[in-house]
């Protein structure tokens, strides 16, 4: 009876073992590397940057692997390293699945890459995206040709208007169609900009009827944000250290002015700084009437951070938590590039959003008459 109960018990652990076995597996080889290089799988963040989440040693048999757990499909990068140089970054989609890739130390080579059903998907989305990637590449070649006519240049940026029209409408109804699944999820990230707010609206409900994915979720969060933070939305107060370390809020200076700019910038910066000029500019004619500025950096560099507004003579108040991209202000106020402002009333009401340049100034003019 111990026997039977022991097998039984064996038996049952071997099926819940069998069935617990989810998550991805990452298995390849990669031309130019080793045995002892190292291999990254990589996230990318920031300004395109490749952020390691795990590593792998090529074993003797010139092979890597990785294993770990990802509920969705995303983007990620594998990155094989020799000698202290990347030998060929290669993008590929992340799911649970059994994923082999070949990759070639060539980059004009394209790595041979088997995935899950999401890669499958995306791959079939591909076929078919590129009939029209290739009807417009003659085109466009005549649109960017310097040496054509006026007359067709302007009848080939209608070809490449239409095909781009009809290559829009296929990703729509693949996309559609596909719901609910990681890829039309991936997909959906990736195409956002081809649909309308209607549009938008109808596959987040489909979406959200079917599964919440990865991007979905974070396209979610990113639609909240933009809803809190549009115009005519109370503004949210920030909390940060200033240059001399002492915590200052937001709300100090909003109070007492009839407006406040929320200016997020850094010192690594180019374009912000490019648009100095321009706040100093309207802080020196609106200050004295009631206009203020608060500066809330994004850099992680105190010493460059303090540099840059001496440099740049900017007297207005500045804060930092000196997190970089990991900024406290960016998911509140949904910042996903810099320069970017909130223009605040009295009230904490925000009556503006990215003002650059001149269109700072004449909001102004016209909130100062």
């Amino acid at each position: 009876m111990k026997k039977k109960i022991s097998f039984i018990f064996f038996a049952a652990m071997m099926i819940l073992s069998a069935s617990a076995v989810n998550g991805y597996k990452i298995t390849g080889t990669a031309e130019g590397t080793v045995s002892g290089d190292t291999v990254y799988l990589c996230d990318m963040q920031g300004f395109f940057s490749m952020i390691p989440v795990d590593t792998a040693v090529i074993n003797k048999d010139g092979k890597f692997e990785f294993t770990g757990d990802f509920d969705g499909a995303i983007n990620r990068f594998i990155l094989p390293m020799h000698a202290g140089k990347p030998t060929a970054p290669t993008v590929f989609v992340l799911e649970n699945a059994d994923i082999d890739m070949q990759i070639f130390a060539d980059p004009k080579k394209k790595a041979i890459i088997k995935g899950g059903p999401a890669a499958q998907m995306l791959a079939d989305y591909e076929k078919g995206s590129e009939v029209f990637s290739k009807q417009i590449e003659k085109p466009w070649k005549v649109v960017m040709d310097s040496t054509a006519t006026k007359e067709a240049k302007q009848k080939a940026q209608a070809l490449v208007d239409s095909l781009s029209a009809l290559k829009d409408s296929y990703t729509k109804v693949f996309l559609v169609a596909n719901i609910p699944s990681p890829a039309s999820d991936y997909l959906y990230a990736a195409n956002q900009r081809i649909f309308t707010d209607a549009e938008n609206d109808v596959i987040m409900k489909k979406m959200d009827a079917g599964h919440h994915y990865y991007f979905y979720n974070l396209m979610l969060e990113e639609k909240k944000a933009q809803e809190a933070t549009a115009v005519g939305k109370p503004y949210t107060d920030l909390c940060m250290p200033n240059p001399k370390g002492k915590n200052i809020k937001a709300s100090d200076y909003v109070k007492k002015n009839k407006y406040t700019l929320i200016d997020f910038w850094a010192s690594w910066c180019g374009p912000c700084r490019a648009e100095m000029p321009t706040v100093l500019k309207a802080y020196s004619i609106y200050h004295k009437k009631g206009f203020e500025v608060v500066g809330v950096s994004f850099d992680n560099n105190k010493a460059a951070w303090i540099k840059a507004i001496k440099t740049l003579k900017l007297s207005w108040p500045h804060m930092s938590d000196l997190k970089g991209w990991e900024c406290a202000a960016a998911p509140i106020y949904n910042i996903k590039g810099i320069p970017a402002n909130v223009l605040v009333d009295k009230n904490g009401t925000i009556v503006a959003k990215n003002l650059r340049g001149e269109d700072l100034l004449n909001k102004m003019a016209e909130l100062m008459k």
